[in-house]
């Protein structure tokens, strides 16, 4: 095992919201449910913004597109508008429900929901994919497994999208120092599996409002007094007709693989 390999795994064990689910002994789906604000999150941080984009030019029109952890379609909703097919997967009936929603709303009569975790997907099931992309969740401790079935699956490239940059010292704020693993780390465990991604960072700064934060953070041990302190502190807060907003500066990587 590299050591690439033991870092991602401590920082799914230790970090991720995989963590919590286990700490908290919740479900995936309980999570993405009390999680309501989720799509306003979305809104307020710009995201996909400019990576959306990216990936939309390097598919072909017409294609089988599989988005594994589509959630509310942030991905899968606008890729459908080009695509022949998209298939939608997700662990979350309620994140999936929410997809479909939006997907009748569109009337976008292409988008297939599977309600699945990835490893137990039986790619037979799937039939032709052309492209694969796994957007922030790839929250898999066997992360070679994850990413190997990506690329048997996919036949003319993948699409992997993950955070760049340093951690918000908010999230230390809240949770204590604890182990982190970035797109970097996926790259180098790829490239030890014989994949050469390639690799190009985009920028995003947004405001949220402060009952978002507070949502966000609602498993950190730190009141919201704590939190509100500390972000003005960090001259992060400004007051708004609406109420108080605070600033982020997000870098999402995007890496890919076209064959």
């Amino acid at each position: 095992m590299s050591l690439w390999t033991v870092q991602w795994r401590d920082f799914i064990n230790q970090s991720s919201y995989k963590h919590l689910l286990k700490d908290k002994d919740i479900s995936n789906d309980k999570f993405w449910r009390d999680y309501r604000i989720y799509d306003e999150v979305l809104k307020h941080s710009g995201y996909p913004g400019e990576i959306l984009q990216r990936v939309s030019s390097l598919i072909s029109p017409g294609s089988v597109i599989l988005d594994i952890g589509a959630g509310t379609g942030a991905f899968a909703l606008p890729l459908a508008e080009k695509a022949g097919k998209v298939i939608a997967l997700d662990p979350s009936t309620y994140q999936l429900g929410i997809l479909n929603e939006k997907a009748h709303e569109k009337g976008l009569g292409n988008i297939k929901t599977i309600t699945k975790e990835w490893a137990s997907v039986d790619l037979q099931e799937l039939g032709e994919v052309d492209y694969s992309l796994a957007a922030y969740s790839l929250f898999d401790e066997d992360i070679e497994g994850f990413l190997r079935r990506i690329m048997e699956c996919s036949k003319k490239g993948a699409f992997i999208i993950f955070r760049a940059g340093e951690i918000d010292p908010l999230n230390d704020f809240a949770y204590g120092k604890r182990p982190s693993a970035d797109y970097l780390c996926l790259q180098k465990i790829l490239e030890e599996m014989g994949y050469h991604f390639r690799a190009e960072v985009f920028s995003r700064e947004y405001r949220l409002p402060l009952k978002c934060v507070f949502h966000q953070f609602r498993f950190s041990e730190k009141s919201r007094e704590e939190i509100t302190n500390f972000l003005q502190d960090a001259g992060r807060l400004t007051s708004e007709e609406n109420g108080l907003m605070a600033s982020f500066s997000n870098k999402d990587a995007l890496l890919y693989y076209l064959s």
